[in-house]
């Protein structure tokens, strides 16, 4: 018999923004908290200007997937 799933939360801060998480068209990774996509294409348009995202990778992070994210990424700055 198959287990159920559990499924969790997605990562929120105290302003009610998601953490979006996504990679560059060309390599890289990044993130941006946002409310929603039009606030995620608005503050991506303000930090990076006309930068590409992949946006096949483009997902809200959760609080595991968050840690693993910022694990990979001192890593390779490390």
């Amino acid at each position: 018999m198959r287990k159920s799933v559990k499924r969790e939360n997605l990562l929120k801060n105290s302003a009610g923004q998601y953490r979006y998480q996504f990679n560059w068209v060309g390599g890289g990774f990044n993130d941006i908290w946002a409310r929603n996509l039009k606030e995620f294409r608005s503050e991506l348009k303000r930090q990076f200007g006309n930068s590409k995202v992949d946006m096949d990778t483009l997902h809200k992070a959760t609080p595991n997937g968050a840690r693993r994210w910022d694990a990979a990424g001192n890593m390779m700055c490390w």
